[in-house]
């Protein structure tokens, strides 16, 4: 059992210092950066965490997987998330469970000028700079219509 630490387990994802994110290659991820949340091995040792991502306008995640399951929440802007061979509007506020067996990207919203903000909670979570946080997908694009007002939602 783990026992509480304030210093560990209390992060604010506003102050941490970022940190660039990278592709399991280490190509890094252009205009895509994080910073980390609370993070603490869980129950049958998974590890379960929270991070905060911010995709500069253009810039976005290739299709790819994670080991465990995870839950986006939007914290600001709007952009998209490829699940399941659909494209899904996502907006301020919205959550979306992303099951571990779906291949699933993120990108911006094209005609957006903010940055997309979003708090990925995982289990089992990988820490930001881990060449394992996830896998890429065939080709890796998300479809050209991601951008398209016909998206999903």
């Amino acid at each position: 059992m783990v026992n509480f630490d304030p210093a560990r387990h209390i992060r604010n994802v506003l102050a941490e210092a970022s940190t660039v994110l990278t592709q399991s290659d280490g190509t890094v991820l252009e205009g895509i950066s994080g910073r980390p949340g609370a993070g603490e091995e869980a129950l049958a040792g998974m590890r379960i965490g929270v991070d905060r991502i911010v995709l500069e306008p253009g810039s976005e995640f290739e299709l790819h997987t994670h080991e465990g399951d995870h839950i986006l929440y939007v914290l600001a802007s709007e952009g998209f998330i490829h699940v399941d061979g659909t494209d899904f509007r996502m907006r301020a506020g919205d959550t979306v469970y992303v099951p571990a067996k779906y291949p699933h990207g993120v990108k911006t919203d094209p005609a957006v000028e903010l940055p997309l903000e979003i708090l990925a909670f995982g289990v089992p979570h990988a820490p930001l700079d881990s060449p394992h946080r996830m896998t890429l997908v065939g080709n890796g694009e998300i479809r050209e219509s991601a951008g398209h007002p016909d998206a999903q939602r």
